[in-house]
């Protein structure tokens, strides 16, 4: 592993446009420079270089980022690699963590995890911990559950770090495992604090990291936060609840790949136990490697929302190019995996599951929404974006077949389908329909993220008046979320310093896009009506899904839920009314 404040170093010491203008020919106009972009093909350039804000971003395809992401994308290197790439130019040698651990270290930061997790586990019927089990069981998770799934729960305070120093644990152990973290003062605190933890665990059934969500939503603290990346820990490389699930995984020969801990856990508590969550990341390949020990058969169920569908179309890329057969679960508006089955039942969820939709059928549909099919270009557009993920398939006569179905549904000729599909085999993920979700962001979120990551400085003025979930889009929400949790340890965390470590493209691509875009500059009073459009919009939102959960649990007769929902509704507009 390399050192954040050395790869942070090598990102100060290099010029982009130096690097870039190495691959491209760049042409300065005004600030900054442009280009036709290397990462699809176009005519009039939309690849823009900032030199001031060492940044790129293609209005064109959506691709974006710092000078790393450049590098990762143009010679198709890993971050590590990029790096390593301009330390090299820059003749910096590179001070490289130990990633060989003795194995008694690893074993300690094993031991440790595993203590916390059972410390965690036993407050979790303390008296303290009333609230969180109040959260828990308003989910429908019994004891029996709760305790296969070793949840827990850390009241405020440094409870964690007593316990665990009395037991012998050094603060180094403490602070490499994730437990603690160093606050701005340079004293040490929990990272858990007045949440409900789910211990993550990997498939040999060892505690390896933690997610935790706070118990009542707090300004300016983000809503989840999961243990740091270490030398144990790596999201990416595992999935939440597959030591679970792999042995019905093997049984059933299929896999239900969901987003979030309790749209993995609540399915499983009521007997739907072939589920896996992919821990907040989108699909990796490490983690398809995981599914394909136990099965090729795979049902992705995201969000019903336009990230939701962003995010299953990316995971139907990457799957099929791994051979495994895809099928997607669509959920009813409004929706996720916990509150489907909360709300639905048992045999609702199974007969969505056992009704999944195959990937054409899903993403086709998604298509005829987002371009008119009987237009030229929306025809072209249709069949540019479908011969692009038809082409991950290895098999020939798959791929035929679903160039007839395209075929009929176009009317447009097999042959020249064909000749279409060869000029796109190679072709990458689009960012179309990235790009068409990120326009469709309010100005209003744009701009209060945009101020977050040039104005560090005022974080904490927007952690006393806002959380993630007043932002409505989960790419604002990804980006505060990220902000929050870094805070204490870095009060002057930048969008520079965000890209010296994010590998996530869509990230880094919606903040080169809001960092280079034109928009108003912001004074205190668009600042703050920037903040009350924001909370208004959320209460808006809040109380339209409270009406139609309110007149679905009066079509079904339930009394119970109707007067629930209702005294929420009235306390949201109480709310209003007090400020």
């Amino acid at each position: 592993m390399i050192p954040q404040n050395f790869i942070e170093e090598v990102q100060q010491r290099t010029d982009i446009v130096e690097i870039i203008s190495n691959y491209l020919p760049l042409k300065r106009t005004g600030r900054n420079f442009k280009a036709l972009c290397p990462f699809h093909n176009e005519k009039t350039p939309s690849f823009i270089v900032s030199p001031q804000k060492q940044i790129f971003h293609c209005f064109g395809c959506g691709e974006g980022g710092g000078v790393i992401q450049f590098l990762m994308l143009y010679d198709k290197v890993s971050f590590v690699e990029a790096v390593e790439i301009l330390a090299k130019r820059l003749g910096m040698e590179i001070p490289y963590d130990k990633v060989n651990l003795p194995e008694k270290l690893k074993s300690k930061l094993y031991e440790a995890v595993k203590e916390a997790a059972m410390f965690f586990h036993n407050n979790l019927f303390s008296k303290e911990a009333s609230l969180a089990l109040d959260y828990l069981n308003k989910r429908g998770l019994n004891k029996e559950i709760m305790e296969k799934f070793m949840i827990g729960f850390n009241p405020y305070g440094n409870g964690l770090l007593n316990y665990m120093r009395k037991k012998g644990f050094t603060l180094d152990i403490l602070e490499k495992s994730s437990l603690i973290i160093s606050s701005k003062d340079g004293s040490y605190i929990d990272l858990f604090r007045d949440r409900v933890i789910f211990p993550i665990f990997d498939i040999r059934n060892r505690v390896i990291g933690f997610g935790a969500r706070l118990i009542k939503d707090k300004e300016g603290l983000p809503k989840y936060i999961n243990s740091l990346e270490n030398p144990i820990y790596s999201k990416r490389e595992h999935m939440f609840g597959l030591n679970f699930s792999k042995d019905y995984i093997m049984e059933k020969n299929s896999a239900i790949v969901t987003e979030g801990y309790l749209d993995m856990i609540t399915p499983y508590s009521v007997g739907i136990r072939n589920i896996v969550a992919s821990l907040g990341t989108a699909l990796t390949l490490e983690q398809i490697r995981l599914i394909k020990r136990y099965t090729t058969n795979v049902s992705v169920v995201f969000d019903a929302d336009k990230a939701g569908e962003m995010a299953t179309l990316r995971a139907l890329d990457i799957l099929l190019e791994n051979d495994l057969k895809v099928k997607v679960i669509r959920l009813p508006e409004g929706y996720d995996m916990d509150l489907l089955v909360r709300n639905k039942g048992y045999e609702f969820v199974v007969s969505l599951v056992e009704n999944a939709m195959d990937f054409f059928d899903y993403k086709i549909s998604i298509m005829k929404n987002l371009y008119d099919q009987e237009s030229i270009e929306g025809k072209s557009k249709i069949a540019e974006e479908m011969l692009r993920t038809i082409n991950k398939l290895s098999s020939e006569i798959e791929r035929y077949e679903y160039i007839k179905k395209l075929s009929a549904i176009l009317k447009i000729r097999e042959e020249i389908l064909i000749a279409e599909s060869r000029k796109t085999k190679n072709s990458k993920f689009s960012y179309e329909i990235a790009k068409k979700v990120n326009e469709s962001i309010p100005l209003t979120e744009k701009l209060l993220i945009k101020f977050i990551l040039t104005n560090p400085k005022s974080f904490e003025m927007f952690r006393k008046q806002l959380t993630e979930d007043d932002f409505l889009y989960p790419i604002s929400k990804k980006i505060f979320s990220l902000v929050a949790s870094r805070f204490l340890q870095d009060s002057n965390l930048n969008f520079q310093k965000i890209l010296s470590f994010i590998e996530d493209k869509e990230m880094s691509s919606f903040i080169s896009q809001i960092i280079i875009e034109n928009t108003p500059d912001i004074d205190g009073d668009i600042l703050k009506n920037c903040i009350v459009r924001l909370k208004n919009n959320r209460i808006k939102m809040i109380k339209e899904r409270l009406k139609k959960q309110i007149k679905e649990a009066e079509r079904i007769n339930d009394i119970r839920k109707v007067k629930e929902l209702m005294l929420e509704f009235k306390r949201i507009n109480s709310e209003v009314r007090n400020g």
